[in-house]
């Protein structure tokens, strides 16, 4: 019987970043990108590790997960970037996990509200039927459902969990729903917060 791939994880969309390396459903190792990072210069340095640590090199790869927002935007950036340099340069599969749909697996009957912005947030919560939408502040409140977000007091922080990760991407592989390389694209929702300053500036080109 031939041996599960391996598979690399990438969550970068919060403060803090990680990368999960799995073979088949297990996870070897998780691996935090240092506090202080930049992602362009810590990212593929820390997957060369994490493969050293197990005898592999990238090559070695057969699959890789990312999260694709909404989130840190260089975080996402980078990421993503570097998720089609292993699938263009060296084959490797790909998959893409709205983080989103990723804290909503995480904490299953709560709501999620990301990019909080104008008391406006993109939010989700399948156990009541809510799907992805942006929602006023106000009505995701009035679900009374437990809040996870990413700026705001009243709820519990929103920290996505790299094994979460590594199991929808593992599920949605096994499903064959790979992700085109050329066209992966990080879900922003909102325009990055640089561009909308440049656009105030200089007017929108």
């Amino acid at each position: 019987m031939a041996q599960p791939q391996h598979n690399l994880a990438i969550e970068t969309s919060s403060r803090r970043g990680f990368l999960a390396l799995g073979r088949g459903d297990e996870i070897l190792e998780v691996l935090e990108l240092p506090a202080k990072r930049r992602h362009n210069l810590d990212l593929v340095p820390t997957i060369d590790t994490l493969c050293r640590n197990h005898q592999l090199k990238p090559a070695d790869l057969g699959e890789v997960y990312v999260s694709l927002g909404p989130g840190s935007f260089t975080g996402l950036r980078i990421a993503i970037a570097t998720a089609k340099m292993l699938s263009l340069s060296l084959g490797v599969k790909i998959v893409g996990v709205s983080t989103l749909d990723l804290l909503c697996a995480q904490h299953p009957g709560s709501i999620v509200g990301l990019n909080v912005k104008r008391d406006t947030a993109w939010s989700a919560a399948p156990s009541a039927g809510l799907e992805p939408a942006l929602r006023s502040l106000d009505e995701i409140r009035a679900t009374d459902l437990p809040l996870i977000a990413d700026t705001l007091e009243d709820a519990a922080p929103a920290e996505p969990d790299v094994r979460v990760l590594h199991r929808l991407g593992r599920a949605a592989a096994a499903n064959n729903e790979y992700d085109d390389a050329l066209t992966l694209a990080p879900a922003y929702i909102r325009e990055p917060e640089a561009v909308t300053l440049w656009d105030e500036r200089h007017g929108p080109e």
